[in-house]
């Protein structure tokens, strides 16, 4: 969806906004003609329409006043990534998703009371499914810190709406690929790091089986997600995004299908460190938010991975 007037005019502030989905949220806003600030740690490659971005750190109380101030909506979208890491790291992980959610939050009750915040969760928060699709309602049981970490923020976040006496929004990502997403590191994710190894014409490695369930959404679709969800008269809520599953075996052919290639496939077990955290197989139900909110992705794997590995091969040229 392109047309989102509701936004013109609107002041955002959008955390991780050098982000690979936040600085897609961000390009969308501006492009809709809301008057963007951007906030991030990390330095941005470009800067869209309408958009001033500010280069700090969720610690720094001054920077975020500044950023938030009068703001009409946040999306909290800066975040540590890694379900793996953050075992290994857990007060870094603590220090970004749970204190750096306390600092934007206190920031908002001071300078945006009346402000609607939209906050990225994740899927990972429900653990291993004991039914498929799993639902909002579905028991929590984070497998790692960083999901225990998310849980913890999306609480500070419906309290601080209570105390406001304001509507909030929390969307629980499950995997996400796209234009502009990081092919290496903790942050590629599985997507990324797909794509990265096909586009660079290395074989694809599954770890694991790789006849486990997935739902993997189209950047764009998650971005229109965000957009339904801090919208002026959206209800409240928390919402599973998600997409027809398939497995990773599917997955992996697919993005070789994009690439015009015949796949070259491995499988290897699941590194040390891994399968405690491993969920299984997975999918959400997204009937929820396409009832509220009118959601559903308009991407198909085929169209999506078509997209995306056109915008990669054009950037790397």
């Amino acid at each position: 969806m392109d047309d989102f007037p509701a936004w013109n005019e609107r002041r955002v502030l959008v955390t991780g906004a050098a982000g690979f989905i936040g600085r897609r949220l961000a390009t969308r806003l501006g492009a809709a003609g809301a008057r963007v600030t951007g906030f991030d740690r990390i330095r941005p490659n470009r800067q869209g329409t309408n958009l001033e971005f500010r280069h700090a750190d969720l610690s720094d109380s001054d920077a975020l006043d500044d950023a938030v101030a009068d703001a009409d909506v946040v999306f909290h979208l800066a975040a540590a990534n890694g379900h793996r890491a953050s075992m290994d790291e857990p007060r870094a992980d603590f220090e970004d998703n749970v204190m750096g959610t306390v600092s934007l939050l206190a920031a908002v009750a001071r300078r945006a009371p009346r402000a609607r915040v939209v906050f990225a969760s994740t899927r990972q928060l429900y653990g291993r499914a004991a039914s498929l699709p799993a639902d909002e309602g579905h028991a929590v049981a984070p497998p790692d810190v960083h999901a225990i970490h998310k849980e913890t923020a999306e609480h500070l976040v419906r309290h601080s709406a209570e105390q406001r006496g304001v509507s909030f929004s929390v969307l629980r990502l499950t995997n996400t690929y796209g234009p502009g997403q990081p092919t290496a590191g903790p942050a590629a994710g599985l997507t990324g790091r797909f794509l990265g190894d096909a586009l660079a014409g290395r074989e694809i490695t599954i770890l694991g089986d790789p006849g486990l369930l997935r739902d993997f959404n189209y950047v764009d679709d998650v971005v229109d997600g965000f957009l339904r969800a801090g919208e002026p008269g959206a209800p409240a809520g928390t919402w599973n995004l998600g997409a027809a599953p398939v497995c990773l075996r599917e997955f992996a052919e697919a993005v070789f299908r994009a690439l015009g290639e015949e796949p070259r496939l491995r499988t290897a077990p699941l590194p040390p460190g891994f399968e405690a955290i491993a969920i299984g197989a997975f999918h959400s139900d997204w009937s929820a938010i396409r009832r509220d909110l009118g959601w559903e992705p308009a991407w198909t794997l085929e169209s999506g991975l078509a997209e995306t590995v056109r915008a990669m091969r054009s950037e790397a040229a």
